[in-house]
């Protein structure tokens, strides 16, 4: 089962998230829009109110500058005419009001300055600089130092900086529903100035009784323009605009003023002779004189001039209203756009929420299913490995959720999984019971025919004499000794037991013996300590061959002529057996894999063997883990490997047993349990010459002639030297843990006695001139039985 935590994400967070991630990703880029959208309406709302108010007041100064042109023109007129100026008193008054106009627009135009409009900036700055203009004027109208022309043009410029900044105004506003109407306000406002212009210059005229052939262009010129900027207009205005329009051209005062207009450009441009002088020659100069009244142009052309006014004022207000009416909806569309939003977003997180919930209740309910049926799993599995009877089929009922989705799918995937497992787990074990049960019967045989062969090697070795013969038997004993323990390793791994038993308890000393016997270089092992103490007799075998792996493997890594020592050593609850060579060693990921499998003995499969597969590890793992030993494995202070095996006080028994001790080292201290007896003693004596286990070899031989009883003089150990290099490390190549058994090293010899037997090394323990002769390797003789 998986190890789960609170920060492990959940199939109903992530369906959740898959949905409303885009969703809500929508949501916010559509609400952002939204906003902005509503922003940018609140910003023309602001514009248009702001082109609302700056109309009115722009539109009140450029009326009362107006009227101030038009009284400036006919006091100049007066003027120029020879005559006292009637109207200085209405033009002061006048200058009053646009001034007090005049203030007003220019305040508007502080408060414009420094907004994002750049023309808006840049007319507003032009509207403040009018009162000093205005001024400048009006002392130079007083002084009479400038003319009609001059005025009538001054006045223009300052009424075209006011109608200009009331476009500005009006185009931040987006034109209304679309840019014709701020066109037209545009127009409208053009042909009103030419207009109005018109009607000053006419009214400057007047009372100075001529009209210069400059003045009649200029007059000749606006007329024209307004005319034609009306009649192009005129279909494009609002009906109710064009209304007013066409009612303003069909009253009296429209058509009076257009009458005496047009009296003014279509005269004579040549003045005509006087008839009744008889001889008179024809005259050549300009035709200044006019034939309109100051009063007939008054009545007619300065009231259509204030209804055109009207006209213009009610277009620009229903630009305004337009631009105010588009900026209303638009937030309100915004608004309501984003509440729309809201509300889908918010349903559409219910209907995820709803169905990631039924979707994680499936999948928590197939969860729960599925782990009950895993808990059900190692009990099938352990069942099938014991070789109980299995039907999967009723052991593993469907899993109980009903649909065709992929919820459905995932349910029926499972059970085929587990169903095609779990049959594969019973016919793998079904196949394993039958290769253990051939190997263990190969295995059998093959130790039933070595123990034939060691019992035969008996009968010919206590019946022959010749040395030379005894030395060749002898090695053939051993060999065969070896062979004997690796047919054990094949039925050990194998699952079962050796068919060796003891039933009565043997002496520690005999097991370590037999232990160093049973490898291939004994010659290099010395024993070095071995405590007085006897060992179960059930459990002998095995121990013999545990002890005996470690010591193999000893041999084989370290340099051929170091030795090993094998020591015992009493401590609380056990014995310590320590075994120390002088090799490489290996490296610490080698010990931590050795101590994985010493400590958790793994199931013996051969299909899982690597490349290069060290059997004696697995040998030693079960063996201890049968009897409660434990077996450790660390690096050496000579730089090799100490093997450590802690035998229990269970499988020993104190030296007071019946049982004699044959050859039981001594010199250890008291320790409690099974040990608890021992007292210190002198060295390990000589056991003589029968074996650890009784007479199992040749009895009746001459001490001479067996080589087991030789304790004189020795050759050196081996051939090889001391320097040679062994493998990386102890389980590194095929060698005691691998799958031939002990690999002794090339061109290896033992040590040579006088009589040219290969004996024993002249002890296990250090050079003195006590040692303990190498005994008979145990095998199954008459003891064993």
């Amino acid at each position: 089962m998986r190890r789960t935590h609170a920060s492990t994400r959940t199939i109903r967070g992530q369906l959740t998230r898959i949905v409303l991630i885009p969703s809500l990703c929508f949501l916010a880029l559509w609400l952002i829009v939204a906003t902005l959208g509503t922003a940018q309406a609140a910003q023309l709302m602001g514009a248009v109110g702001q082109a609302r108010e700056g109309t009115e007041i722009l539109s009140e100064a450029a009326t009362e500058l107006r009227v101030e042109r038009r009284l400036s023109m006919v006091h100049l007129g007066i003027q120029d005419g020879g005559g006292d100026s009637t109207v200085l008193s209405d033009l002061e008054e006048q200058r009053e009001s646009t001034d007090g106009a005049l203030a007003e627009a220019v305040g508007l135009a502080g408060r414009l300055q420094g907004g994002r409009d750049d023309e808006v900036n840049r007319n507003a700055a032009a509207v403040t600089e009018i009162p000093d203009g205005v001024t400048a004027l009006r002392a130079s109208v007083d002084d009479r130092s400038a003319n009609r022309e001059e005025t009538l043009v001054t006045y223009g410029n300052f009424l075209e900086t006011l109608t200009d900044t009331a476009i500005a105004l009006l185009h931040t506003t987006e034109g209304g529903e679309n840019l014709t109407d701020a066109v037209l306000t545009r127009e409208l406002l053009a042909a009103h100035e030419d207009y109005a212009a018109a009607d000053a210059l006419l009214a400057g005229v007047i009372p100075a009784g001529r009209m210069t052939y400059e003045e009649t262009a200029h007059f000749t010129f606006l007329t024209a323009s307004y005319r034609a900027t009306l009649d192009t207009v005129s279909h494009a205005m609002h009906p109710s605009v064009r209304a007013d329009h066409e009612a303003l051209v069909q009253q009296r005062i429209w058509t009076a003023a257009e009458g005496l207009s047009r009296r003014v450009v279509t005269r004579p441009p040549v003045a005509e002779a006087d008839e009744t002088v008889p001889g008179q020659a024809p005259l050549t100069e300009w035709n200044s004189a006019i034939d309109v009244e100051a009063d007939a142009w008054d009545e007619s052309s300065a009231v259509a001039a204030l209804a055109l006014d009207d006209i213009a004022d009610a277009q620009t207000a229903r630009t305004v209203d337009l631009a105010w009416s588009a900026a209303l909806l638009r937030v309100t569309l915004g608004v309501a756009a984003a509440a729309v939003t809201l509300l889908g977003g918010a349903v559409a997180i219910s209907l995820v929420s709803r169905s990631s919930r039924r979707l994680t209740e499936r999948l928590t309910c197939l969860r729960e299913q599925i782990l009950e049926r895993d808990a059900d799993l190692p009990d099938i599995i352990e069942r099938a490995q014991r070789g109980s009877k299995v039907d999967v089929v009723d052991e593993l009922p469907a899993l109980d959720e009903e649909g065709d989705d992929e919820i459905g799918q995932v349910a029926e995937a499972f059970d085929s999984a587990q169903i095609t497992a779990v049959e594969a787990a019973v016919r793998q074990a079904e196949i394993r019971r039958g290769a253990n049960r051939a190997f263990l019967g190969i295995a059998f045989r093959n130790q039933t025919l070595v123990q034939r062969q060691l019992r035969l090697l008996d009968e010919i070795e206590y019946n022959e004499q010749d040395p030379e013969a005894l030395r060749r038997l002898f090695r053939l004993d051993h060999l065969a000794t070896r062979a004997r323990r690796y047919a054990d390793n094949l039925i050990i791994l194998g699952g079962g037991q050796s068919a060796r038993r003891w039933r009565q308890p043997r002496p520690l000393v005999d097991v370590l013996r037999a232990s160093i016997a049973e490898t291939e270089d004994f010659e290099r092992v010395r024993l070095t300590s071995a405590p007085r103490v006897l060992m179960h007799g059930q459990v002998v075998a095995d121990v013999v061959h545990l002890l005996a792996e470690l010591v193999e493997n000893a041999t084989q890594f370290s340099p051929a002529g170091t030795p090993v020592d094998v020591g015992c050593t009493p401590v609380a609850g056990g014995l310590v057996v320590e075994i120390e060579d002088r090799g490489l060693g290996m490296s610490e990921q080698g010990y931590a894999a050795a101590e994985r499998t010493l400590t958790r003995p793994p199931e013996f499969d051969v299909m899982a063997l690597p490349d290069d597969p060290r059997l004696g590890l697995f040998v030693v793992a079960r063996l201890a883990e049968r009897h409660g030993i434990r077996v450790w494995l660390h690096p050496s202070p000579y730089g090799g490997t100490l093997a450590t095996a802690l035998i229990p006080d269970s499988l020993l028994e104190p030296v007071d047993n019946p049982v004699a001790v044959t050859g039981a080292p001594a010199g250890v201290p008291s320790f409690p349990g099974a040990l608890g007896h021992l007292s210190p003693q002198g060295p390990v004596p000589p056991s003589g010459p029968q074996g650890p286990f009784g007479h199992s070899g040749p009895q009746g031989v001459p001490g001479q002639a067996d080589p087991r009883t030789q304790s004189g003089p020795q050759q050196q150990v081996g051939s090889q030297q001391i320097g040679s290099q062994p493998q990386a490390g102890h389980f590194g190549v095929p060698g005691p843990f691998g799958p031939s058994g002990p690999q002794g090293p090339p061109g290896h010899s033992g040590p040579q006695p006088r009589n040219g037997f290969p004996g024993p090394p002249s002890g296990f323990g250090p050079s003195s001139p006590t040692t303990t002769p190498f005994p008979t390797p145990p095998r199954g003789g008459h003891s064993e039985r």
